[in-house]
């Protein structure tokens, strides 16, 4: 794997707004050039690969072709959102209401001011169709040369089970939990923290990797709530570990490395069975493992 500069995953976005539209900057004449600088021309791109589609939303991947050759873009619908009386009641509070693809637009730019290595915002949209009712966007540059943790388990599982396969994981769960830690202590929780939404990039001959989030649709800034937000986060990810990779020792790891402890004893014993315990309702609730 090539070496990778982290400088486009955590630099500040420069944005603006036009219309329906928030803009990363640096793109903004790149979408003029595809003709993509209205609400509804991105809004009605539909010619890429589904991948996802669920009732509230799809995303496709879409393929552009630019001076500098074919760049990949991901696209995010949000079906039509009734939102009711917070369309009355932000402004009192003085809080413009966001709309779901506006609002993981200024959360990814909230974690990368906050130094947290994120996928790079291109634009999002909004747009009322009624007055209780909007639909709205997001775009988002492929985030190549990572990959999702989950992908790599799955595709290439024998990278953390060969000779050097405890030290491996060792180190991945060293900086995955850093990573976690440093968002808490930052006010910021990934309601989401899983295999699927962690992604990674080892650079050559080095088994420390670069790690980076995306789907920030859900995060949590309600400090008062900060104290179980460590339990939920390492819950999910414990969740979305396969057995077959992970025993019980790499799970316990896990919270010791992100307490920073080397053993269990006292009330992180609590802790822990606290996290198990929050596991199983997650195995419970998906029906999977």
């Amino acid at each position: 794997m090539t070496e990778l500069s982290m400088e486009k995953f955590l630099s500040p976005i420069d944005s603006l707004e036009k219309e329906h539209l928030i803009l990363n900057r640096d793109y903004e004449d790149l979408l003029k050039n595809l003709k993509l600088l209205s609400f509804e021309a991105i809004w009605n791109c539909r010619d890429g690969e589904t991948v996802k589609k669920i009732k509230e939303r799809s995303v496709i991947r879409i393929r552009m072709q630019t001076s500098k050759g074919k760049r990949y873009f991901y696209l995010k619908h949000h079906k039509h959102q009734y939102i009711g009386l917070r369309r009355l009641f932000a402004p009192i509070f003085f809080k413009p209401f966001l709309s779901e693809g506006k609002k993981e637009f200024q959360n990814i730019c909230d974690f990368r001011e906050k130094k947290i290595a994120t996928v790079v915002p291109v634009a999002a949209g909004e747009k009322f169709t009624r007055f209780f009712w909007v639909k709205s966007f997001l775009v988002t540059e492929d985030f190549s040369p990572f990959v999702s943790l989950e992908d790599l388990l799955e595709n290439q599982p024998e990278f953390f089970m060969g000779p050097d396969s405890k030290n491996r994981k060792k180190i991945l769960i060293d900086e995955v939990t850093l990573l976690a830690r440093r968002m808490h202590k930052q006010g910021l929780n990934h309601r989401d923290f899983n295999s699927t939404h962690i992604l990674l990039h080892y650079d050559r001959r080095s088994d420390v990797p670069k790690v980076a989030l995306f789907d920030l649709q859900r995060v949590d800034r309600n400090r008062f709530l900060s104290f179980r937000w460590m339990v939920k986060s390492l819950a999910r990810l414990n969740y979305s570990l396969p057995a077959e990779i992970f025993n019980a020792e790499d799970r316990i790891c896990l919270f010791l490395s992100y307490i920073g402890k080397k053993r269990l004893q006292g009330w992180n014993r609590l802790l822990w069975f606290w996290i198990e315990r929050k596991t199983k309702k997650i195995k419970k609730h998906t029906g999977k493992w």
